[in-house]
């Protein structure tokens, strides 16, 4: 397979995944529902909507629910497709997919950690941006600055507020604490009283946060899962005859065993002149060796268990959509996501806290690009 990128002809190894971005169907959920309000074509073909309810799970992939399913009645009911939500199945690079409509190769947010070309040093997306101009280091336009006309607000923790990533990725929005799902529900509710039409967008965060730290095989996550099931049992409730709800998520997530940790020695040729980004189910290699010859290095010793890819072979597979060009040196100069059920960590760099992570995601794997895309009221 060849492609054209930066001016030159790429040839992709047959090997490495490619993703259209046809396929990102993360990224026409809440612009469709938007679109639904107006009563326009839109990427989901939703009907007219008088309101819509958008639920973003964090971290329920469809693999998860199904494997899950009796603990999860109501979601299991409702009308649902499994669709490839994003990649990387990072939580930054998925919402801003997701409040955007664009893929990551547009917004800049190509990963969990990524070097910043003006200084060299690694930015983490979830909690790193707060002192970046934002407006730059992600510049496309939201949903809610592309419809400011529309009545919408934003539900989602208090300490989320005022990040950096709320600001890349919400503005234009506004936006209201709730930190329980009974102040969620709270806010839909005052949210149907003010507005005969509109928009609401509920983030979720609670599944995540249980299956990093101890698994989606946990009872924890299973006793998450089923307070998510009650509360959409309660949304439920509260549509009307010309609303819809759509519930969905940024990424699922794979328990990893800590037999199956790859530790990389720092004094390894496969580190060597090497700063490590990304996060261990998908690394960014950022070095001044050939990407050639870095490749071909972790090939030789990572190739049957890993997809290793240089920067130019990761962006002709569409790993992240069409890349702006201001955007090019923040993907690594290589790539490496495992095959199969395990993860990378940097031995110059591991933490007790990093290795004990139980759930992971970022990678290339159906349980963690795929989610449901669930639909109820006039959606279904």
């Amino acid at each position: 397979m060849r492609s054209e990128k930066d001016g030159a002809s790429v040839t992709v190894s047959t090997t490495l995944p490619v993703i259209r971005s046809e396929d990102r169907w993360l990224a026409g959920v809440l612009t469709s529902a938007f679109e639904s309000i107006r009563g326009v074509d839109n990427r989901l073909r939703l009907p007219r909507a008088h309101r819509a309810i958008v639920l973003l799970v964090d971290g329920l992939g469809s693999e998860n629910l199904k494997a899950h399913r009796a603990h999860a009645r109501t979601l299991s009911g409702l009308t649902q497709t499994a669709v490839l939500s994003n990649f990387p199945s990072t939580t930054a690079s998925s919402l801003a997919t997701l409040t955007t409509g664009a893929d990551p190769g547009q917004t800049g947010m190509l990963g969990y950690a990524i070097r910043n070309p003006e200084t060299g040093l690694l930015v983490n997306q979830l909690s790193g941006l707060d002192d970046l101009d934002t407006n730059a280091w992600q510049p496309v336009p939201t949903v809610w600055e592309s419809n400011a006309d529309v009545a919408s607000d934003i539900v989602s923790a208090e300490r989320y507020r005022t990040s950096g990533l709320t600001r890349a990725i919400l503005r234009g929005g506004n936006y209201v604490a709730a930190n329980t799902y009974a102040e969620r529900m709270e806010r839909i509710q005052q949210f149907y009283q003010a507005n005969a039409e509109g928009v609401i967008y509920v983030y979720i965060p609670e599944l995540d946060q249980a299956a990093h730290s101890d698994g989606v095989a946990s009872d924890r996550w299973v006793n998450r899962l089923e307070q998510l099931d009650g509360f959409v049992a309660e949304v439920l409730r509260v549509l009307g005859p010309h609303d819809g709800l759509l519930v969905t998520a940024d990424h699922g997530v794979l328990d990893v065993p800590s037999t199956k940790h790859r530790l990389i020695p720092g004094d390894s040729r496969l580190l060597n002149g090497v700063q490590t980004g990304g996060e261990p189910r998908f690394l960014h290699l950022y070095s001044e060796r050939d990407p050639v010859e870095l490749a071909e290095a972790w090939r030789a010793v990572e190739g049957s268990v890993a997809h290793v890819a240089t920067r130019a072979e990761a962006i002709a597979a569409g790993w992240f959509g069409a890349v702006a060009t201001p955007f090019l040196e923040r993907i690594g100069d290589v790539l490496v996501t495992p095959r199969g059920v395990a993860v990378y960590y940097d031995e110059r760099t591991a933490t007790p806290g990093s290795t004990a992570m139980v759930g992971q995601h970022g990678g290339l794997s159906s349980t963690e690009t795929h989610v449901p895309l669930v639909r109820a009221g006039v959606f279904a």
